[in-house]
């Protein structure tokens, strides 16, 4: 009995030990057709669009204006992803594939 309670009580703090460590990274998600194109579009691999590549990758000006939450002349994947969900707000259709 001596053996076995320093055993469980070192089982329990492994056992809790593991349920505090952060969960695995979600794999990375496809991308889809428009995500791709626009990732292609970003010319100059700085992570967000200005309104050049955005017509370029041939999307909409008006979509770019509502997309640039910040009206800094670029388009952030944050934006990007907050605009997109604010446009299913409401009710209009992403961009086709």
């Amino acid at each position: 009995m001596r053996l076995f309670v320093p055993a469980l009580i070192a089982a329990a703090l492994a056992s809790a030990a593991a349920a505090q460590s952060p969960p695995p990274a979600p794999a990375p998600a496809a991308q889809s057709g428009a995500g791709q194109r626009l990732m292609a579009a970003d010319a100059n691999k700085d992570g967000k669009w200005s309104k050049d590549e955005w017509l370029a990758a041939g999307r909409r000006e008006m979509g770019f204006g509502l997309l640039d939450g910040d009206k800094d002349g670029f388009v952030s994947r944050a934006e990007l992803t907050e605009g997109m969900k604010r446009m299913r707000a409401m009710g209009m259709a992403p961009p086709p594939e």
